[in-house]
């Protein structure tokens, strides 16, 4: 980034204050009255003489560089009290924890979860700055929310959990326990009948996944799942809490391969507290109570906090143990410090000094330092000596230590929508696959908007939402790094449809953020549909983004596409290779829908790639919020450079004013 300046008002207070100053002295000069002046014959002679000569251009000499080095100075001075500086991106220092909700779904968990998840609810609205994610679980688990700060997302994600176990428990009262049979339910009752199993079936088919064989409840497996959500478990060392919504009541086919001691023993080998909430013993079973007792030994285990709510725990109580758990300091966080860089000015600022004060002490010793006025010389005295003492404390640039700092962030949020099909990684960009392309162009992107949120959508045979809008660059990265292909026996086909509603979810969280955000969309695919449906409008979208791109991958020779382990993939109607062909005119109608600019980013230039990034980054405004836990210090060498250009104004005005200063 270029250099700005905190203060650049002061280049127009340094330009009228220069031409009053030189009009002034003008103005007010001195003129000597001709009729006491002395003349003399046969000068002419005397000023062809050599030493003559000589002297005149000596005092010229000095007189030339002596305004050379006043404007020099002064213009460094200028400069200086602007306070240049640079837009620096740094991993901003935060303190915060991070949390996960580990959620048990299984029916005999019902009864009371509907009020703990308004509980959750509460909690989430309660925190600051502490990262969040949602787990669930039955005979699987499935990460919910993954970890982040977008609490906007994380709410949203929370009114649907609490549809779904309204529309659970709506299901048991009128369908399960009233009806023996589908048969027996009435014409007039099908229509609700229907929505519920809709409803139920989005949570449902990702949580029961093997049910047949295994069973439901896996307790221990759902914790220790949970656990490795977090992300730089190995890595980094943070504050991590687990709140673990369960009743403990495992219905297992056969021994389950993780009991809740072993989970519990990972989470305390991993330094994951475990806040274990009971819902109540709701079922009426027998060993209900042994179940209370064993999830709270597992959860003493892990130093954590056992709460036996009965459908009576607030998100008071939740968060005052929250926050009795120390923060650590985290530095993933991307955003933009302002870093003063004087740079060349002070250099400029000395060495004119520096000049000036040479040609003034070789002036009055060249004279005789007994010879002139007393009043000038002591005048000239006490400029230099005040400009030099300013000018070692410029250079050694003295700070105070100020109780905050402030971070500049920036308004953007940026959804990144990836497609992750197999043709995704055809060998037609370059030397290297369309995905290689796109990671790189992400990393481009972000360095490019520092201090924005980011959130990453993949899309292929469905489509994920793998990071919700945050400033955690070390997770983006982790996630892209991990981009693979899809399962080539799995695989139904590639179309952009699949990315509609998962896109429509982030871009509604973003509208739902207050302030004066921007949203903006990068979607990177090759166009291509081969799932036989049709490209359906996105245009009811274009409402919520501000601007963007469509990205293209590919070329229209096409690609080849090698699977590890089984080589290229084979067109088995013609007996080649299969390549993957870019369909710009599906990327061209989505950007076109969109309301957003189309970049191809195999075969066109990358001007119009930057020129899109530079529009982005001119939409962009800094919010800078101040940190009050962290102590910063503040310059002042900026102080004593305004002090400077005073100072070398007086020198300026007597210069001119009466021919010189000593």
């Amino acid at each position: 980034m270029g250099v700005s300046y905190h203060s650049p008002g002061m280049f127009i207070i340094g330009g009228i204050l220069f031409i009053a100053v030189c009009v002034s002295a003008f103005l007010m000069r001195h003129k000597p009255d001709k009729s006491r002046i002395l003349r003399a014959a046969n000068t002419k002679r005397l000023k062809e003489s050599p030493l003559f000569k000589r002297k005149l251009l000596e005092i010229r000499i000095l007189r030339l560089l002596s305004f050379a080095a006043i404007l020099t100075a002064l213009v460094a001075a200028v400069f200086l009290s602007a306070r240049p500086f640079k837009k620096e991106t740094v991993k901003n220092i935060i303190t915060r924890r991070d949390i996960f909700l580990c959620i048990d779904l299984s029916s005999s968990n019902y009864e009371g979860v509907q009020e703990l998840v308004e509980a959750f609810s509460d909690t989430v609205s309660g925190l600051d700055g502490d990262r969040i994610g949602i787990s669930i679980f039955n005979t699987s688990s499935i990460q919910y929310v993954p970890m982040t700060d977008d609490y906007q997302f994380v709410l949203q994600r929370l009114d649907s959990l609490s549809e779904y176990l309204a529309a659970a428990e709506e299901f048991t009262r009128d369908f399960a326990d009233k009806y023996d049979s589908v048969y027996d339910i009435p014409e007039s009752e099908h229509a609700r009948f229907d929505e519920l199993n809709r409803i139920l079936a989005a949570f449902d088919e990702g949580i029961t996944a093997g049910y047949e064989i295994k069973g439901t409840s896996a307790i221990g497996e759902g914790l220790v799942s949970c656990l490795f959500s977090f992300p730089e478990l190995e890595t980094e060392e943070r504050t991590r809490i687990i709140l673990f919504l369960t009743d403990n009541h495992e219905e297992l086919i056969d021994d389950p391969l993780v009991t809740l001691e072993d989970a519990a023993q990972m989470c305390a080998y991993d330094n994951v507290a475990v806040f274990g909430i009971y819902p109540g013993s709701g079922q009426n079973l027998e060993d209900s109570e042994w179940e209370k007792e064993d999830m709270k030994a597992a959860v003493e285990q892990t130093m954590g906090t056992f709460y036996d709510s009965g459908g009576s725990l607030t998100a008071e109580e939740i968060l005052a143990d929250i926050r009795a758990r120390e923060t650590m300091i985290t530095n993933t966080a991307m955003a933009v410090r302002n870093e003063d860089e004087p740079g060349l000015w002070v250099v400029f600022l000395g060495a004119g000094i520096v000049l000036l004060t040479l040609a003034t002490v070789y002036t009055v010793f060249r004279r005789g330092i007994r010879r002139g006025s007393t009043a000038r010389k002591l005048t000239a005295a006490a400029l230099l000596a005040a400009m030099i003492a300013s000018l070692v404390m410029v250079y050694l640039r003295p700070k105070y230590h100020s109780p905050s700092t402030d971070i500049v962030t920036s308004n953007l949020d940026v959804a990144f929508v990836v497609d992750t099909t197999i043709s995704m990684w055809a060998e037609d960009h370059g030397k290297g696959t369309r995905m290689d392309g796109v990671k790189k162009d992400i990393d481009h992107i972000m360095n490019k908007l520092p201090g924005s949120s980011f959130s990453l959508i993949r899309f292929d045979n469905g489509a994920e939402i793998l990071t919700p809008y945050t400033q955690d660059i070390n997770l983006i990265n982790d996630v892209i790094d991990g981009f693979h292909m899809p399962p080539y026996s799995t695989s139904t086909g590639s179309s952009l449809n699949t990315a509609y509603e998962a896109l429509k979810a982030v871009l509604q969280s973003a509208k739902a953020k207050t302030g004066n955000r921007r949203t903006i969309v990068f979607l990177f695919s090759d166009g291509e549909t081969t799932d036989g449906s049709s490209l359906m409008s996105f245009a009811d979208l274009n409402g919520l983004i501000n601007d963007g791109a469509v990205m293209g991958y590919g070329t229209e020779q096409g690609g080849r596409m090698f699977y590890p382990g089984k080589g290229y993939i084979s067109n088995s109607a013609q007996g080649t290779d299969a390549r993957s062909v870019i369909d710009e005119d599906a990327l061209k109608q989505v950007a076109k829908d969109l309301d957003i600019a189309y970049v191809n980013r195999t075969e066109g230039s990358s001007h119009s790639f930057e020129g899109k990034l530079e529009s982005v980054r001119l939409m962009s405004r800094d919010a800078t919020v101040s940190k009050e836990n962290l102590p910063s210090d503040r310059e002042t060498y900026h102080f004593f450079s305004a002090f400077i250009g005073l100072l070398l104004l007086v020198w300026l005005f007597l210069t001119i004013n009466r021919g010189g200063v000593a």
